[in-house]
């Protein structure tokens, strides 16, 4: 319990020793910059497969109804063939 404690304490005085020195060299600015880059790569990535599985579904919509429309037709023209 106490190794936990002090590692989690010396963790934080490292983030907090971090967070100075990125302010004093002017990194903190550049480090929101590529979390925000980060931020919009991640949520560009996540609607293109949300595009793609839209789209995958569709085609798969689209094979299926063709599916049907041709077994429907085929149905169609045996019944006639044996009506005749």
């Amino acid at each position: 319990m106490t190794r936990r404690l002090f590692s989690r304490a010396a963790k934080r005085a490292d983030q907090i020793v971090a967070a100075i020195a990125d302010r004093l060299n002017g990194n903190a600015a550049r480090r929101r910059a590529i979390k925000q880059r980060l931020a919009v790569a991640m949520m560009a990535t996540e609607r293109h497969q949300l595009v793609a599985a839209r789209a995958a579904q569709s085609a798969k919509v689209r094979t299926l109804t063709a599916m049907k429309c041709r077994a429907l037709l085929h149905w169609r023209m045996q019944f006639h063939r044996s009506a005749v």
